[in-house]
């Protein structure tokens, strides 16, 4: 109807009006305001408009715009305050104005015709219709462009609609690498290389940005790694790493550099950016790296120690730790530490599997293991030390337990107090066999050198734990000299509930003083402790016998003793 001679429709009127214009007639001015009487002008400017970007002939699509043009001269300005061109930056009461609709339109279907234009010429052969090019959108369009390999059409496009940024730093990185890869870098340097794909990267082709002027890196975040490992597979490795050194995404820069085979570099990216995740995917992705690389597998995990210890952030090798450590097989964090000289660290570890292991021989076995891995040091002389004497010791047990035909005699233990104690509170079960548990005990103190002072106190606990009373009354009143003096006998005697003669027996050999009225209140002999309390001269301590005391006539007699005080 657009084009058909004679044709009454408003938007053939104004085309014809516009065509008479062009030829300097006077009637065209007639026929255009004839069109704005009818109400018809917006719906022929539209029709006009949506015509040229159904057209491909560029004389017809300039000749429709300028038609659609010439009407939107009739309507300026509508009742809402619509204007035909942009925002008015004059007077403060044009300021609201807004464009028309008709204007807006007009103004997006030029920039439609004009790419579309351009997507037809010979040398790119990207022929769409108007209805394609709004089906596959311009996202999509700059894809196609950089698939057929056009990526500086592609950036051009996407700076001239003003796209998102994703999309414009998607096509920049995809023209900085076609640039990498080309024939014409190839004579160049890899530092001048970098630098011209870094200025690519970075330029601002669009509209509004100033000439000259740059991207802000954050638009570039990834742009950098993706040119990175292009440059890489076209064999530019030395372009790759001045590259990787402008990349500010954490996400992108460490799986690129791990592509490109850096992976102590990645390490140390994601140590500095505190992501856990990214430092252990490098560890991981090297171990399989040294994997595939070796012909075995031990010399893999030489090759991987020895990286790891020599050029890993210490961030990352105790990362790898950490991971080992929650394993059951300590082999692999073993060879770790040996490998750094960590021979403390590496016994420690087998020490503590062999703490948790139940069977004895497995348990003596790895404890001599950890013990010659202790011997490789000079600063583990001490747990070697410990490690031996516990060796001798889980031996002394199954030696014990063999003798005597019993678990109970010597449980399994790291402790040698605990030993003793058990070996004495055996000797309660077996009166027969005292004598010489008693002296298997005795030979356990002096080979393992416990002190005197411990060895009484080991005594008195484990008679007064068996009930072995009159073991407790015969080390009291042996010959040989007391460390420990007779409250530890007197609480012992207190808390097994022995008979009163039997406690006042050992407190009454207790010096005078603070220890015997401690000792005769905890035995709850209130008499005896007021006397002693009065023998002291302390009316404090004779109260606090009354506090203590619900018996009316101790609560008496101390508020006599008191005032005689």
């Amino acid at each position: 109807e657009l084009f058909r001679i004679g044709s009454i429709e408003p938007s053939a009127m104004l085309l014809d009006a516009s065509d008479d214009f062009e030829k300097g007639a006077p009637s065209s001015d007639e026929a255009a305001r004839a069109i704005t009487k009818t109400g018809m002008l917006a719906d022929a400017i539209i029709a006009c408009t949506e015509a040229a970007t159904r057209e491909f002939d560029i004389k017809t699509q300039k000749r429709l715009l300028t038609a659609a043009s010439y009407g939107m001269h009739f309507s300026y300005k509508d009742g809402s305050g619509a204007v035909m061109g942009g925002p008015l930056t004059g007077s403060p009461p044009e300021a609201h104005m807004r464009p028309t609709e008709e204007a807006a339109n007009f103004v997006a279907s030029a920039r439609k015709i004009r790419v579309m234009n351009a997507l037809r010429d010979s040398k790119v052969g990207l022929v769409l219709t108007s209805s394609q090019y709004d089906a596959i959108t311009p996202t999509g369009i700059i894809a196609r462009l950089i698939a057929m390999k056009r990526p500086a059409l592609a950036t051009s496009i996407c700076s001239y609609l003003q796209l998102d940024e994703s999309v414009q730093s998607f096509a920049r990185a995809s023209r900085a690498a076609a640039y990498v890869i080309s024939d014409s870098s190839k004579g160049q340097t890899d530092g001048q290389t970098a630098e011209a794909a870094i200025n690519i990267l970075n330029e601002d082709s669009s509209d509004v940005g100033a000439k000259g002027s740059t991207i802000p890196e954050e638009h570039n975040r990834g742009a950098f790694a993706s040119v990175a490992l292009a440059a890489d597979r076209a064999g530019r490795g030395g372009v790759a790493k001045l590259l990787l050194m402008r990349e500010t995404s954490t996400a992108d820069k460490v799986p690129a550099l791990l592509s490109i085979g850096l992976f102590a570099d990645a390490a140390s990216v994601a140590v500095a950016a505190k992501d856990t995740d990214l430092t252990f995917l490098c560890l991981v992705e090297f171990q399989k790296y040294c994997k595939v690389s070796a012909d075995n597998q031990k010399q893999a995990m030489s090759t991987f120690n020895q990286t790891l210890v020599t050029k890993f952030p210490a961030e990352a090798v105790n990362l790898y730790m950490m991971y080992l450590a929650s394993n059951q097989d300590v082999k692999y964090m073993m060879n770790l530490y040996l490998r750094k000289e960590k021979f403390v660290a590496a016994g420690s570890a087998m020490s503590k599997l062999a703490l948790d292991t139940e069977n004895t021989k497995e348990r003596i076995a790895m404890v001599k293991e950890a013990s010659r891995v202790y011997g490789l040091g000079k600063e583990s002389v001490f747990q070697k030390v410990s490690a031996d004497e516990y060796i001798d010791l889980l031996s002394e047990q199954e030696r014990l337990r063999s003798t005597y035909g019993s678990y109970d005699v010597a449980p399994e233990s790291s402790s040698i107090t605990t030993t003793i104690s058990s070996v004495i509170r055996y000797a309660g079960t077996k009166p027969r066999e005292a004598h010489r548990l008693f002296a298997d005990a005795e030979r356990l103190a002096k080979r393992y050198k416990v002190p005197e002072k411990r060895l009484w106190y080991i005594r008195v606990r484990a008679f007064s734990q068996s009930g072995q009373w009159a073991n407790l009354r015969n080390l009291a009143d042996s010959r040989a000299k007391n460390p420990i003096g007779l409250k530890p006998f007197a609480l012992a005697a207190i808390e097994g509930k022995q008979p009163l003669s039997e406690i006042t027996r050992y407190i009454e050999r207790v010096p005078p003083g603070e220890e015997r009225y401690d000792l005769f209140c905890e035995a709850k002999m209130w008499q005896k402790a007021v006397e002693e309390a009065v023998n002291m001269r302390d009316p404090n301590r004779i109260m606090h016998v009354r506090s203590l005391c619900n018996s009316p006539e101790i609560q008496q007699l101390c508020e006599e003793q008191a005032r005689m005080l």
